[in-house]
């Protein structure tokens, strides 16, 4: 691990975007968005991620001077257009759009069209989780995994994210995608390991353990078999079809639909209560008996959330060797100064 103060990189990050002409406050959150990846360990998504923004607004797949659109706007509905702007930018806008919207009418939907990559999922639907509501979001992405009994790349990764208050602890957050992502490859390439079983395949069906390999030719596996390739399917057409955007075998690259949710708890019952009846389920759940003494349960989000608050009160990040080795090729790209690496 090399540990960088959080405010060198976050400066950092925002100055190199400011050389392909992203405005301030877009920069400051897209940025904001990666090192709460890093931060929460998840580095696989975290800074790492900026060179290959850069180079989609080199490429044209992003659009510094976007401005998103609204399409249409009920009092539980919002349909948006991103035009190209980068990803956090217009998933923001649609999981604020229905946070602000369950506020009165207690559950809300948005959708979003032409949004470049959004970096990860759980981001969006933890903004809802940290304003007392239950939040969920999924999209689509480039093709990747191949049906169960095909051969070819049909769907992509196509993640998705369920936050859930649990006042005091951390939010209860899952977030995944429906097969292996280039992202942990990417990891598991520049820290020279092998892919585990059942990620990828050639062609003809035999294991891959190559991660570059696989990235450059393989076909994915999807999780569980029929019921990654079912979820896969499902979020591609709430995603893409909803949006009126083609699926992602007839689009070209790196450009996405995403879908979003919110309800608000006391909807359905005193908001108290149901942190009661949460705090007791988890207490219930992680207070069994452990395979390994020295490993304790855990529940989905509750060692990120941990690390997180942790990290933000020392105000330093660990960056893993594919992110640090990322973050001076974005210096070499943008001949913008790499922060120092703190003793």
């Amino acid at each position: 691990m090399t540990t960088v103060a959080l405010d060198d990189l976050r400066r950092f990050g925002r100055a190199a975007l400011a050389t392909r002409g992203v405005r301030p406050a877009d920069a400051a959150l897209v940025i904001d968005v990666m090192l709460e990846q890093d931060l929460r360990g998840h580095g696989h998504h975290g800074i790492v991620l900026l060179a290959l923004r850069i180079r989609d607004l080199d490429a044209g797949r992003a659009r510094a001077d976007a401005r998103v659109e609204v399409l249409a706007d009920l009092p539980a509905f919002t349909a948006l257009d991103a035009h190209g702007a980068l990803g956090p930018v217009g998933a923001v806008q649609a999981m604020d759009a229905c946070i602000a919207k369950a506020q009165t009418q207690g559950a809300a939907m948005a959708s979003l069209r032409d949004m470049p990559h959004w970096v990860i999922p759980a981001f969006y639907s933890m903004r809802a989780a940290a304003a007392g509501l239950i939040g969920y979001c999924t999209c689509y992405t480039d093709p990747s995994f191949a049906p169960v009994g095909g051969a070819s790349r049909v769907l992509g990764n196509n993640p998705l994210s369920y936050a859930i208050p649990a006042d005091p602890r951390p939010p209860i957050v899952v977030d995944f995608g429906v097969s292996a992502s280039t992202g942990r490859m990417r990891e598991l390439l520049a820290d020279g390991q092998p892919l585990p079983d059942g990620w990828a395949v050639d062609a003809r069906g035999r294991p891959l353990s190559d991660p570059a390999l696989a990235m450059a030719e393989g076909v994915f596996l999807p999780i569980a078999q029929h019921r990654g390739y079912g979820l896969g399917l499902v979020h591609e057409l709430l995603a893409a079809t909803l949006n009126a955007m083609p699926i992602a075998l007839e689009s070209p690259p790196g450009r996405y639909g995403g879908f979003f949710m919110v309800a608000r708890v006391d909807t359905f019952r005193p908001r108290d209560q149901f942190l009661r009846d949460v705090n007791h389920a988890l207490d219930r759940l992680t207070g069994g008996p452990a395979l390994d003494p020295t490993r304790p349960i855990r529940y989905p989000g509750e060692r990120s959330g941990q690390a997180l608050r942790r990290n933000l009160a020392s105000g330093h990040v660990d960056l893993g060797t594919a992110a640090w080795a990322r973050v001076h090729e974005v210096a070499a790209l943008t001949n913008v100064a790499p922060p120092e690496p703190l003793a």
